[in-house]
C-alpha cells in the first residue's frame, strides 16, 4: 500500500485546530520506566516534538533558521504531573495560548487522552536567539508572518 503524503505529512504533525495544535503519540516501552510508568522527563520530550511539529504545521522550517543563525531556545518550563501514563497509551499534546513577544513565544501545553485524563500540563517560553552571539533578538518578520495565523 502507497501512503499518501497528506497523510504522512497529518500523522507525523499533528494538525491545527481553530485554537490549537493536536499532537498525537503511543506511549512505547522505551518511554518507561522498571515500574512501566513513564519516566517523567520524557512528559518534556513529548512535548518538545509536539512544539517542533507544530512549527512544522506552521510552515516554519527548523533547517532554514538554523542555517541562517536564528536558533529558539527554551528559557523556562513549568510542569505539572497529574495522571501516570503506562506503555500503549494513545496521548495527545493539545497546545494553545501561543502568545508572540519581541524576542518571545509562550504556550500551554496540555499531554492527555481522549477520555479527558490530563497526564501533565506545561506552560513554556521560548526565546529567540542568535546563534553566532548567543543573544536575543526580535522574531525574525517571516517567522512572525507564519505565526501570525496561530496567536490568541
Amino acid at each position: 500500500m502507497k501512503a499518501e503524503k497528506v497523510d504522512l505529512d497529518t500523522a507525523m504533525n499533528g494538525w491545527l485546530e481553530e485554537d490549537a495544535h493536536i499532537y498525537p503519540f503511543m506511549i512505547q516501552y522505551e518511554d518507561t520506566d522498571a515500574a512501566g510508568i513513564v519516566y517523567h522527563a520524557n512528559y518534556i520530550n513529548f512535548a518538545e516534538r509536539a512544539r517542533t511539529a507544530l512549527l512544522r504545521c506552521m510552515g516554519v522550517d527548523m533547517n532554514a533558521l538554523i542555517n541562517r543563525g536564528d536558533i529558539i531556545v527554551i528559557s523556562r518550563i513549568e510542569i505539572d504531573y497529574k495522571n501516570p501514563s503506562v506503555i500503549g497509551d494513545r496521548l495527545f499534546v493539545r497546545t494553545n495560548h501561543f502568545r508572540l513577544g519581541r524576542a518571545t513565544l509562550n504556550m500551554r501545553q496540555v499531554i492527555g487522552a481522549s477520555d479527558g485524563t490530563i497526564r501533565a500540563a506545561l506552560d513554556v517560553r521560548g526565546a529567540f536567539v542568535s546563534a553566532s552571539e548567543g543573544k536575543p533578538i526580535r522574531v525574525p518578520e517571516d517567522v512572525r508572518e507564519r505565526m501570525a495565523k496561530f496567536r490568541s
